[in-house]
């Protein structure tokens, strides 16, 4: 038995003995073989119909009564109450007739032993315990054999593809889409028919043929077929070894190929456009604005971006709430869709912001771009006049590609927005020119600067965004971001100033603000009966902060919060480096119902380590991982094991920087549970995301 040895298999055993301690002796015998036992005694086979409500035992020890009458009261009594349970019968007299041991065997004993024959009663009971287990394990298995076939045939009954069994070339069986495909009622019309009836004349050598080849083994073939009425459509049949009600047969899946064309171009529209506005949507966009640039690149050509945003959208979305804002959004994606030319696309890049990229330059832009604001300024919506800010960037032969582009129209849109809105702002590098990033090596000590002064007067801004379940899990989880405010209320990116506030020893003091007023933030939705959680980053500066976790538990008394609302998230290497740090910070957050996630999943080779080692909740993967996921194999697998490995130590996972629906439907067949990203939502002050409708 593979997993198991004989001995270390449990036995519920059922001793019926008029003497105790006989049977204690019988039970002493059989535990000293190593055999795990359970004992019960009964001394009077009538005691059994008291004892019938009781658990039922897995195996009997019966002692044979004096008489061949008893012996078949004994027996019948024993079948009556335990009619599935095998019983073992000892006899003590030697001189026991074998005429009677053989009746015992007639009227249902699976072995008789002499009480002399300790040896042997060990041997017949740990075949007995085997015997038992195989039954069970054989039953379990049967139980879920029936369990997966129900599953799937209705899986098979729903199933959109056309499916029929076929036995010596006949229908056994089909499904709804199948009767549909070739006009048929009910399975009553169509049981018995051949094969052959569903496939043009011309096509008939070709079926047979391949029938008679295909053996048990798997195929397809492209065939005409056509349905009762006479009509004719190519089809792909795929054919396939299965078993129905028991018999081997052939299963069969027909796929209309002209409608295997509609449904991939549908797919296709769907990846490609934003369900809600109907515009492109933001991967779409990008991906063929590469492919623009790089059609321009060697001719040294130009283009321009728009980037439009509408003013205000949080007051817009608080005063008409978000089913009507979400439909406000369409009727401006409507009015601004026709004044774009055959060669520009449109798209929507986030949550209220939208994309142009157009062949027009220089004056023509800027025309084009007051078109655009005047066609918005001219739009009431609910009584609200909507307003936007667009920035105009033209195509720079120095651009590093797609993401300069972007920044550059986003950067003129940011001046056009502190000016007051409603304005075109054409981008300008000597004046535009984010004066922070990795590429500006002076930059360190200003944006500490900006960091401290933040801290004291309250000039970090927290965004939130959704993580939404591809399980069917309606929880409010929310990823909580930070954006630094420079003195013109630009925010400033975590990428920016992280490094340098770690360096400059300011990461602990920004992770107690963000820590704060998230903590604040959630217990005020809380209180409005919003059940919302929130993910916080720990900085490895946290970890090894030894008061961080005293100063939480304040936090949370502070403004009356549950450690349950909050997963504390901590990068994969952080954990590895501050190991002994983590595990006792992480305890005392355990203590209080916080969670913890692992960001970062997959980035190091030894994925399993901390799993095995920390009490983790969830892993966020690691963001290479989804990087042309969609077209990418090894790394689909790559996700596939991390995502196993996850499950099998009961943890969820999460992945992040979801951005297309064609990497949304890997992540759904891998199994992942949750997902965050642009796909859903941009981060967003506004903690407003429809859970139900995901």
């Amino acid at each position: 038995m593979k997993g198991h040895s004989d001995t270390d298999i449990p036995i519920s055993l059922l001793v019926v003995d008029p003497s105790v301690n006989d049977a204690e002796d019988y039970i002493n015998t059989l535990r000293n073989a190593g055999l795990v036992i359970h004992p019960q005694v009964v001394t009077d086979p009538e005691s059994l119909l008291d004892s019938e409500e009781s658990e039922r035992p897995d195996l009997i020890l019966l002692s044979i009564p004096e008489t061949e009458e008893k012996i078949a009261e004994s027996t019948r009594l024993c079948r009556g109450v335990y009619p599935d349970t095998a019983c073992v019968m000892l006899y003590k007299n030697p001189q026991t007739s074998p005429a009677l041991l053989l009746q015992a065997m007639r009227d249902g004993a699976r072995d008789v032993v002499s009480v002399e024959d300790p040896e042997r009663l060990q041997l017949v009971i740990r075949r007995e315990a085997v015997d038992l287990h195989t039954r069970k394990t054989l039953h379990e298995t049967l139980q879920k054999l029936k369990e997966a076939e129900s599953r799937c045939n209705t899986l098979i009954v729903s199933s959109q593809d056309a499916i029929a069994y076929i036995h010596e070339g006949m229908h056994m069986q089909a499904n709804p889409a199948y009767l549909e495909m070739f006009g048929y009622v009910s399975m009553d019309e169509l049981e018995g028919l051949p094969i052959l009836d569903m496939v043009a004349a011309d096509d008939h050598k070709q079926v047979k043929t391949f029938l008679k080849n295909l053996g048990d083994g798997d195929g397809e073939l492209q065939v005409t077929c056509q349905n009762s009425a006479g009509e004719t459509f190519r089809a792909t049949l795929i054919f396939s070894a299965a078993t129905y009600d028991g018999e081997p047969c052939t299963q069969i899946v027909i796929r209309n190929d002209a409608q295997s064309r509609e449904l991939e171009h549908t797919i296709e529209m769907l990846s490609s456009q934003d369900a809600q506005t109907g515009l492109a949507n933001r991967q779409y966009f990008m991906n063929r604005m590469e492919q623009k640039l790089e059609q321009l690149k060697p001719a040294q050509g130009s283009c321009s971006l728009f980037y439009i945003v509408l003013d205000e959208f949080a007051d817009i979305r608080a005063r008409l709430g978000i089913l009507e804002s979400d439909n406000m959004l369409k009727e401006v994606a409507g009015i601004l869709t026709p004044l774009v030319g055959e060669n520009e696309l449109l798209a929507r890049f986030g949550d209220h912001s939208f994309t142009l990229l157009s062949d027009t330059l220089g004056q023509e832009a800027e025309q084009k771009a007051e078109q655009l604001l005047q066609r918005v300024d001219d739009f009431i919506y609910k009584e609200i006049n909507i307003t936007c800010s667009i920035g105009v960037a033209l195509l720079d032969q120095q651009s590093n590609g797609g993401q300069d582009f972007i920044n550059s129209a986003y950067n003129a849109y940011e001046a056009a927005r502190n000016e007051g809105g409603n304005r075109v702002s054409l981008y300008d590098p000597s004046e535009m020119q984010p004066s922070f990033g990795e590429s500006n090596t002076g930059d360190e000590a200003r944006i500490n600067e900006l960091i401290a002064h933040a801290l004291d007067n309250d000039r970090f801004r927290l965004v939130f965004q959704p993580i939404v379940s591809l399980q069917g899990d309606s929880r409010e989880h929310y990823a909580v971001l930070t954006r630094l405010l420079d003195k013109n209320n630009e925010e400033i990116l975590p990428d920016f100033f992280i490094k340098p506030a770690i360096e400059g020893e300011q990461m602990a003091r920004v992770d107690r603000w963000v820590i704060e007023h998230a903590i604040q933030e959630i217990a005020g939705q809380r209180n409005e009966g919003r059940k919302v959680n929130f993910f916080i980053n720990l900085s490895s500066t946290s970890l090894q902060d030894e008061g961080i976790l005293l100063w939480i538990c304040d936090c949370l008394r502070k403004h009356k919060a549950k450690g349950a609302w909050l997963t504390f998230q901590v990068r994969d290497k952080d954990l590895r480096n501050h190991i002994q740090a983590a595990r006792k910070l992480i305890d005392g957050l355990k203590k209080i119902k916080c969670q913890l996630a692992i960001d970062q999943f997959g980035s190091n080779p030894k994925a399993e380590t901390l799993l095995k080692h920390l009490p983790v909740d969830f892993v966020k993967f690691d963001f290479d991982l989804l990087e042309d996921l969609a077209t990418n194999q090894k790394k689909q697998d790559q996700l596939n094991e991390l995502n196993k490995l996850a499950m099998l130590h009961k943890v969820k996972t999460i992945a992040m920087g979801v951005e297309d629906a064609n990497s949304l439907a890997v992540l759904w067949t891998v199994g992942v549970n949750y997902i965050q990203g642009y796909f859903l939502q941009e981060p967003s002050e506004n903690i407003s995301y429809e859970f139900g409708n995901a």
